[in-house]
């Protein structure tokens, strides 16, 4: 039994190596310049151990992308008391400083989001807040909270990919923005008036 312990605790270690040491090469030099040998060298292992753990240098972006929301989500836990107009705009806020923050690394993030491996940890955190919130009544139930989270989700992207593009801009606003259209025709109080 500790035999397997032990190997199991040296996988995860050489994972987490492999992990941090493409990161690291993947900011000090871009993705695009970053080869897997560099990444193999860093972290003091062979090339074929690499891809026993990540079939691709896109999959450790995926990875990374999964920490990042999820810890992104695990920080709107920690404020519950806020309604979801403001729940939201914390998630999203903080979803745009990464994209900020990690500029090229969010990009590939978003250019590999049409397989059936892409990061969903947005995606279900936006789903969450949006169910909670219909169940409070602060947002219709008209719609499935699923669908709203894809169409939410939808508009960030391609709010991430205009700005990315143009180079020109302030995300945070177009998020504001694109917040405030969908919401405002999803208020409770817009449809009653």
């Amino acid at each position: 039994m500790t035999d397997l312990s032990r190997r199991e605790r040296k996988k995860k270690e050489t994972h987490e190596k492999i992990f941090s040491n493409a990161m690291h090469l993947f900011r000090l030099q871009g993705f695009t310049a970053t080869s897997v040998e560099q990444i193999t060298q860093l972290a003091d292992v062979g090339k074929g151990t690499f891809y026993n753990y990540f079939a691709t240098k896109e999959a450790v972006i995926l990875e990374f992308s999964r920490r990042t929301c999820q810890d992104l989500i695990n920080h709107g836990r920690q404020t519950p008391s806020l309604g979801t107009r403001q729940r939201l705009k914390s998630l999203l806020s903080d979803w745009a400083d990464f994209m900020i923050k990690d500029r090229e690394i969010a990009w590939v993030t978003v250019r590999n989001r049409d397989g059936s491996d892409y990061d969903m940890s947005l995606h279900f955190g936006l789903l969450a807040i949006l169910t909670v919130g219909q169940q409070s009544n602060e947002i219709s139930r008209q719609f499935d909270p699923a669908f709203l989270a894809e169409s939410l989700e939808g508009m960030m992207v391609q709010h991430f990919i205009r700005w990315f593009v143009s180079g020109v801009g302030d995300l945070h606003e177009e998020v504001d923005h694109a917040l405030s259209v969908f919401l405002d025709g999803l208020s409770e109080k817009q449809q009653e008036a």
